[in-house]
């Protein structure tokens, strides 16, 4: 019997892995920070008593992760009001998705780990189009597609950055003796998703989820049963063929976002989303990132707030951490008294003010006319995603997890959609639409 330790066990992937294997008959030993059924609690970002279940384990996946929007993240949505994603510092994102990383893997290679199996996403590639003159396997729908190749670099965005760091920790591993492999996972979906599947449904329910620039961006689904059955297929795999390996798993449909987010819109028997221009989010954005930085000129120079500020308002997800909410009610502004710094647009909260600091009034007024094109009449919000995700142009080849390890999706996008719908109606999401409203 097969001794594996799953962590991230109460989250999507993380719970459906360790159901699997299970099912499998493998000894699992689940740990996560939260509490669930059948999971150990534990912190694998901090010294522990959890170190001690890498004993004797052949496999441990790593499936940890926070700031992604998922089922724990989740608040409530309602119509004319922001539900963004709990807020997560790029501090405690570091902490989890770096911190975590090097620690489980220092704690897997002293107990002699075999196999360890990396969950990472596609969103760490700095660059989504192939480069000039490369030459690039070709998809039958959207053109070229980009391989593990594909350069991983700063993006700017808390989330993504963070991955790929644990990514460098990861093949640093490998290089050392361990049998680690990186499973970097495309735009996956499917019950109890709730990136690309709980987020935009509640969204579309109030009315207030959106497509960038028409939705032209290149999406990768990937249905939830086949990753599960792609990272088993790993951990089966010659351990030499893929050690040191980064295997990209997608479902092999390249969509239009018009086209992956219009399944949700006919579930629901709704029009399809409007469309926002991506450089009017990219405002939004900026104008949480100015917020911040006025925080930060207002907070004492202590050594425990120096900077902590700045981290506290970094998106941790794409735009505004999980949602922009780009306007809101109707009620006219009062004038402002002369001399003051212009106010933020009807729905952002403008920093607070401060007294005898030039700097921060300037910082504020910048911000303002940055988000002056913000339509103040309705809300529009992303959930737990980015301008970065719904805006690329190209796709992610899976050529090579389908040589090594023999994988290849068994999941076609109109197959997970059905299979998708039947689990949000079981669960009552998709019978009752929520009242929209506009200020």
């Amino acid at each position: 019997m097969v001794r594996a330790v799953v962590t991230g066990a109460a989250g999507f992937l993380g719970g459906a892995l360790a159901h699997a294997l299970r099912e499998q008959g493998a000894d699992v030993v689940a740990l996560d920070v939260r509490r669930a059924p059948g999971v150990v609690q534990a912190d694998i970002s901090r010294p522990g008593t959890w170190e001690q279940a890498l004993d004797g384990a052949e496999l441990v996946i790593h499936a940890a992760a926070v700031g992604t929007g998922g089922v724990a993240e989740l608040t409530p949505v309602r119509p004319g009001r922001a539900g963004a994603p709990r807020r997560v510092s790029g501090a405690e994102v570091r902490r989890v998705t770096l911190g975590g990383t090097a620690a489980l893997l220092d704690a897997a290679a002293r107990a002699g780990v075999a196999r360890f199996l990396h969950l990472s996403c596609v969103d760490v590639l700095s660059r989504v189009t192939p480069r000039d003159g490369e030459r690039a396997e070709v998809s039958r729908v959207n053109g070229p597609l980009v391989d593990e190749s594909a350069p991983v670099g700063l993006t700017g965005d808390v989330r993504a950055d963070a991955l790929a760091a644990a990514e460098q920790a990861v093949g640093s591993a490998a290089a050392h003796g361990l049998g680690a492999t990186v499973v970097r996972i495309g735009d996956a979906y499917g019950p109890r998703a709730g990136r690309w599947t709980l987020w935009p449904v509640l969204l579309m329910r109030a009315g207030r989820f959106v497509l960038v620039d028409g939705g032209r961006g290149v999406l990768s689904p990937v249905h939830v049963d086949d990753v599960v059955a792609a990272v088993t297929a790993v951990a089966a795999a010659d351990r030499a063929a893929v050690a040191g390996q980064v295997l990209h798993v997608t479902g092999g449909e390249q969509v239009s976002a018009a086209e992956f987010f219009g399944y949700y819109s006919r579930m629901l028997d709704l029009p399809s989303p409007r469309s926002v221009p991506g450089r009017l989010l990219g405002a939004v954005d900026a104008w949480d990132r100015v917020r911040a930085l006025g925080a930060g000129l207002a907070a004492p120079r202590s050594p425990a707030s120096a900077g902590g500020a700045l981290a506290s308002g970094v998106s941790a997800g794409g735009v505004s951490a999980g949602g922009v909410s780009a306007g809101g009610g109707s009620a006219a502004a009062e004038p402002e008294p002369a001399g003051t710094a212009p106010a933020a647009p009807p729905g952002v909260a403008s920093p607070p003010p401060v007294p005898g600091r030039p700097a921060a009034a300037l910082v504020r007024g910048l911000g303002a006319r940055l988000v002056a094109g913000v339509d103040p009449r309705a809300r529009v919000d992303l959930g737990a995603l980015g301008v970065r995700e719904l805006t690329r142009d190209a796709g992610f080849s899976i050529s090579r997890i389908g040589s090594l390890a023999g994988w290849s999706p068994a999941v076609p996008l109109a197959d997970g959609m059905d299979r998708t719908e039947s689990w949000l109606r079981e669960r009552g999401l998709l019978g009752v639409r929520e009242p929209s409203r506009r200020g």
